[in-house]
C-alpha cells in the first residue's frame, strides 16, 4: 500500500509486487491497512509523533505490517533521533533510492531491512544495507543467491560447493564476483549483508500498499 501516488508507476515495472491500494490522509491509510493488510506499507511521513502514531494504528490492524519510510533529507535525521517506531527501511525521497524502489521492497518483504547512508551516522548498529546495495544483491543470479545464502548460514565452501556438484575453486570464483557487485569487503561483511536482507526464497507475488 503506498501514501505517495507517484510511487505507482516506479513499480509498474515489478511483476512481483501488487499495489492494493493509494491514499492521501492518515485515516484513509489506517482504513485500507485494515481492510486488505498488506504486507508492506510505504509512508511519507515528516514528523516524529504523526509517524509513531500512523505506524502503531497500522500495525495494530495488521500486526505482520512492514513499514518503509520514504522521507526528505532535511527532517530524516531528526526524524529517525525522535522516533522510537519499528522501521524496515529509510529512504530518502527524490535520492537515487527510487531507481531500486523495487529491489529494496523485495528485500524488506522478505524480512530484510534497508537505509540510506545517513543512518549509519544517527545510531551505533550493524552494517547498513544501503539502497545501492540491496539493488546489487538483487541483481545476483540464482547459483549465486544460493551461495550467499549458504555462507550466511555458516558454511565452508567445500559445503556449498557439495550439493551443488561445483568444485571449491568455482565457489571461491562465485564468492568473488559477489564481493565485487555487492561491494563487501570480505566474507563476514557478505554474510551480514545476507542475513540484514532476509536472503530467503521467493513465496509469491506480494502486496504492497502506499500513501
Amino acid at each position: 500500500m503506498l501514501t505517495i501516488a507517484g510511487l505507482r508507476q516506479l513499480l509498474k515495472p515489478c511483476g512481483f509486487i501488487t499495489v492494493v491500494g493509494t491514499t492521501s490522509d492518515d485515516d484513509a491509510t489506517i482504513a485500507a491497512v485494515a481492510a486488505k493488510c498488506p504486507d508492506v506499507l510505504v509512508l511519507h511521513v515528516s514528523d516524529a509523533d504523526a509517524l509513531h502514531s500512523l505506524a502503531t494504528s497500522a500495525r495494530e490492524a495488521c500486526p505482520d505490517l512492514k513499514i518503509v519510510l520514504l522521507t526528505d533529507e532535511d527532517v530524516a535525521i531528526p526524524l529517525i533521533k525522535a522516533s522510537v517506531t519499528r522501521l524496515e527501511a529509510v529512504l530518502i525521497r527524490g535520492g537515487d533510492c527510487l531507481e531500486d524502489i523495487g529491489a529494496i521492497l523485495r528485500i524488506v518483504h522478505r524480512g530484510g531491512a534497508v537505509t540510506s547512508d545517513y543512518r549509519a551516522a544517527v545510531a551505533e548498529r550493524e552494517p547498513t544495507v544501503t539502497p545501492r546495495k540491496a539493488a546489487r544483491l538483487m541483481s545476483l543470479s540464482d547459483r549465486e543467491t544460493i551461495v550467499l545464502k549458504e555462507l550466511a548460514r555458516g558454511c565452508t565452501n567445500a559445503e556449498i560447493a557439495k550439493p551443488l556438484h561445483l568444485s571449491v575453486a568455482t565457489i571461491k570464483s562465485d564468492l568473488t564476483r559477489i564481493m565485487n557487485v555487492t561491494g563487501a569487503s570480505g566474507r563476514v561483511e557478505l554474510a551480514v549483508l545476507a542475513v540484514r536482507c532476509g536472503l530467503v526464497d521467493d513465496d509469491g507475488p506480494w502486496r504492497a500498499t502506499t500513501s
